[in-house]
C-alpha cells in the first residue's frame, strides 16, 4: 500500500491537487436508489429466475460503467491540463510539417529623411506606432534657403503681374524652384524648414538607426520599423514529401488559413515550404507550429483525436472526455483506434463528434483512476501531495 501511495504522491507533486476518482456511469445525475430498486426487481422477475442471473447482469453493467476523475479548475491550471476537441478529419490524406513563423521579407521598413538637416527623434525603441504617428523631425537649413528664394521670386513675379507685363523667364524659374522643393519633401509635412516624418503603416519601432541630434544627409536612415504581425510560416521538408504538394494548395497553421508556396531546394534534398497568409497573423516570429495540408479532398472525413490523447488503461485504449455538464469532471472513455497520420488517430466510441478531449495531463488522470480489483474505487489528493483512498 505504501508503494502505491508513493506513486500517487509523485504524480501529485507535478499535478497539485486532483479531485477524487470514482467509478460511475456516463451520467452522474441518475438516481442510484432507483437503479438499485430496478436491480432488485430484476432479480425476482420471471417467477423463479435465480438471483445469481440478476447479480451477473448487474456485475456486467458495473464493468461497462465509466470511470471518472474530478479536478478542480485551479488544479487544472497548476498541472497544465489542456483539452482539444475531437473533429472530423481526412487523416490519411493530410500532410503535416513542423516549422516556425518568420517575418515576411517586406515586414521591415527603414524610414529615411527626405532632406538634409538636424535630427530630432520623437519615438523610443520598441514603441508601438500607428499609421500617421510622428517618428522624427528634421530641421533643414537648405529648405529655409529655398523658401526664401521662392518668396523673393514670388515678389518679383507679382510686380510684373501688377503692371501686366508678363515675364516668362521669372515665371519658369519660380515654377522650377517650387517643383524642386516639392520633390525634396516627397509629400512630407513641412513648416518653417522643419520636416515631420510620420509612420506609413502600423507597426513597432525596431531600432533607431541614427542618434538624436545627429546631422543627416538626404536619404539617410533614421528609424527602422517592423510590422510584427506580417508573418509567413516556413518549414523545411524532404524533397520526396514536397512532391506531394503543389503551389496554391490550402493550408492551415493553428487557426490561420493560407496558401502553400514551394521554395527552391538545394543539393541536400531539403525544400523550403511556405504558407502565405492574406491577413495579419497573431503569432510571434520564431514561434514553432505545425502546418496541415489536405492532398485529397475526396477522402471521406472521420472522427479523430490527436494521437497523444490516447492512453492505455490496462490493455484498453482510452481517452479522457470532459463532462459537458461539469467542467471539473473527466470521464475515462474506452475507444477503438483506427488509422493514424499527421499526429491524429481515427477513433470509435466517443460520445459525440466534437467532445472535449484531454491532450495534456492524460497520464496523471490515468494514475488517479482506481486499479482493477481495488476494493475501494474512490480516492483524492490533498494539498500536501498525499493520496488517500475513499472520498473526502
Amino acid at each position: 500500500m505504501k508503494s502505491k501511495m508513493n506513486i500517487f504522491v509523485g504524480v501529485a507533486v507535478l499535478s497539485a491537487v486532483l479531485g477524487y476518482a470514482h467509478e460511475h456511469g456516463a451520467d452522474c445525475s441518475h438516481d442510484h436508489a432507483q437503479e438499485q430498486k430496478r436491480e432488485h426487481d430484476h432479480e425476482h422477475d420471471g417467477h423463479g429466475k435465480c438471483a445469481a442471473g440478476g447479480k451477473a447482469e448487474s456485475h456486467n453493467r458495473t464493468e461497462r460503467a465509466l470511470k471518472a476523475v474530478s479536478v478542480a479548475k485551479a488544479v487544472q491550471d497548476v498541472m497544465g491540463l489542456k483539452t482539444v476537441r475531437a473533429e472530423r478529419r481526412r487523416v490519411t490524406s493530410t500532410v503535416v510539417f513542423a516549422g516556425r513563423y518568420e517575418l515576411s521579407p517586406d515586414a521591415r521598413k527603414v524610414v529615411a529623411t527626405p532632406v538634409a538637416g538636424r535630427l530630432t527623434l520623437l519615438v523610443k525603441p520598441l514603441a508601438e506606432v500607428k499609421k500617421g504617428d510622428a517618428l522624427f523631425k528634421v530641421s533643414s537649413p537648405d529648405l529655409v534657403a529655398r523658401s526664401h528664394d521662392i518668396e523673393a521670386l514670388e515678389k518679383r513675379v507679382n510686380v510684373y503681374r501688377e503692371i501686366k507685363t508678363p515675364n516668362a523667364a521669372l515665371e519658369n524659374e519660380l515654377a522650377v524652384k517650387r517643383a524642386e522643393r516639392a520633390a525634396m519633401l516627397a509629400g512630407a509635412e513641412e513648416k518653417d524648414g522643419v520636416v515631420t516624418v510620420r509612420a506609413a503603416t502600423e507597426g513597432m519601432v525596431e531600432s533607431l538607426v541614427a542618434q538624436d541630434g545627429a546631422w543627416l544627409e538626404t536619404g539617410a536612415a533614421a528609424v527602422q520599423t517592423v510590422r510584427t504581425h506580417d508573418l509567413r510560416f516556413k518549414a523545411l521538408v524532404a524533397a520526396s514529401d514536397a512532391l506531394k504538394l503543389r503551389n496554391g494548395m490550402s493550408a492551415k497553421v493553428g487557426e490561420h488559413h493560407g496558401r502553400l508556396r514551394i521554395g527552391v531546394g538545394d543539393d541536400t534534398g531539403i525544400v523550403p515550404i511556405y504558407v502565405l497568409f492574406d491577413n495579419g497573423v497573431h503569432a510571434l516570429a520564431g514561434e514553432r507550429s505545425r502546418a496541415e495540408c489536405v492532398t485529397d479532398d475526396t477522402e471521406e472525413p472521420h472522427i479523430a483525436v490527436p494521437s497523444r490523447c490516447i492512453v492505455s488503461v490496462g490493455l484498453q485504449p482510452t481517452v479522457f472526455v470532459r463532462d459537458p455538464h461539469n467542467a471539473e469532471r473527466f470521464i475515462a472513455t474506452p475507444v477503438v483506434p483506427g488509422v493514424s497520420g499527421g499526429g491524429w488517430t481515427i477513433v470509435e466510441g466517443l460520445p459525440s463528434g466534437h467532445c472535449e478531449i484531454v491532450s495534456e495531463g492524460s497520464y496523471e488522470l490515468k494514475l488517479a483512476l482506481p486499479s482493477a480489483g481495488d476494493s475501494k474505487s474512490a480516492g483524492h489528493f490533498h494539498a500536501d501531495g498525499t493520496f488517500h483512498e475513499g472520498e473526502h
